[in-house]
């Protein structure tokens, strides 16, 4: 079985931004070979080259979606396409997963299968220590990452299977 790629995003020096790089690394931990974890920073338009459209994708991140601070979203990343097309940004980032999901699109390249399980931040301030809030709910992250490679691997067809294995 093909592993899940885990895409981490975020800075170490943002504040709350942090909190997926480090989600990502427990997540290592306990995922094993179901997972192969990238931690990508702030890619920028570089996430398109980090995307495969056969290998299921969990893209980890802290967004700004108007939520409470702390509280796990997931959406599919077809979902996050549609929320840079609407214009309501998710990330911190400039250019950030949705608008790379959307560039990708716009390339001819088919999404992966997959979903953006994301983190509401409080504070995005560079140099400042992360919140409270966001440091209590990075447990639930890795938890819904965890999840949500479960279930990208039962669903991923099987390398030695002849009937399901891309050819």
């Amino acid at each position: 079985m093909s592993a899940v790629t885990v895409i981490a995003l975020g800075s170490r020096t943002a504040c709350d931004d942090e909190a997926a790089l480090l989600a990502a690394e427990r997540l290592g931990e306990r995922t094993g070979s179901a997972a192969r974890i990238v931690l990508a920073g702030r890619p920028g338009p570089g996430l398109v080259d980090l995307l495969e459209p056969t290998v299921p994708t969990v893209v980890l991140d802290v967004v700004s979606a108007g939520r409470p601070a702390g509280e796990v979203i997931r959406l599919s990343l077809s979902a996050v396409t549609e929320a840079a097309v609407a214009g309501r940004p998710l990330s911190s980032h400039g250019f950030g997963p949705a608008e790379a999901l959307r560039l990708a699109q716009s390339l001819g390249r088919p999404l992966p299968p997959g979903v953006l399980v994301g983190l509401q931040a409080r504070s995005l301030t560079p140099g400042a220590g992360m919140s409270p809030a966001v440091r209590e709910a990075i447990p639930a992250l890795v938890e819904a990452a965890a999840a949500a490679v479960a279930e990208l691997s039962s669903a991923a067809p099987r390398e030695d299977d002849p009937c399901t294995s891309p050819a």
